[in-house]
């Protein structure tokens, strides 16, 4: 399968092309049950991970939980 280079935080990472956000998520052994994400600074929600599928030079961060008043 052909492979892409997309951005997780500050690194760089070669991933299967039609990899979706949850299975990279997974793969990268990250904890989402708290944590929002998003892709090129797009916020995708936690039932949409799975439909997002990645594409070359996307970024990806992940954010844990923020509180304020």
């Amino acid at each position: 399968m052909k492979k892409i280079n997309i951005k997780f935080g500050d690194k760089l990472v070669s991933v299967d092309e039609k990899t979706t956000l949850e299975d990279f998520l997974k793969h990268q052994k990250v904890d989402t049950r708290n944590v929002a994400t998003s892709v090129n600074a797009d916020l995708i929600l936690k039932d949409k991970r799975k439909d997002k599928v990645l594409k070359e030079k996307d970024h990806v961060n992940i954010f844990g939980p923020i509180t304020g008043g």
